[in-house]
């Protein structure tokens, strides 16, 4: 998956969550919590971007822009993570925060999972489902 595909999929998430929870605003944020999925091993690329770019040091409480967010998850191109599950957490005036959970394992887009939602490996958390 390209850094455009996974940009619009990002996107297409958000205005899914927007409409659902009847949100106004101008700009977004993401807080990024990788989660460690018990069970599954993880291969040398993945715990290379466990330790080094999903590191706490490196995402640790920090509200990201966009492009930064593309930029961190897009760095094994055509590998991406093959789940991401996005929720809506706070608004800070008019910016739009979200939360980005990630498996922790890199995959190529025909092993991404949330295929039905349209935009893999993207999947919508609304209020109630938290």
């Amino acid at each position: 998956m390209n850094k455009e595909i996974f940009q619009e999929n990002l996107l297409s998430t958000i205005i899914e969550i927007k409409d659902n929870e009847k949100l106004c605003f101008n700009n977004y944020k993401f807080i990024i919590e990788p989660i460690d999925e018990p069970n599954k091993p993880l291969n040398g690329t993945d715990d290379m971007m466990r330790l080094i770019l999903f590191s706490e040091e490196n995402i640790g409480g920090k509200k990201l822009p966009l492009e930064n967010t593309i930029n961190l998850y897009c760095g094994l191109v055509p590998l991406v993570p093959i789940w991401i599950n996005i929720s809506y957490v706070k608004m800070n005036q008019d910016t739009a925060i979200f939360k980005l959970q990630n498996s922790l394992r890199f995959r190529k887009p025909t092993l991404l999972r949330n295929v039905e939602t349209g935009h893999p490996p993207f999947r919508a958390l609304f209020n109630h489902q938290n």
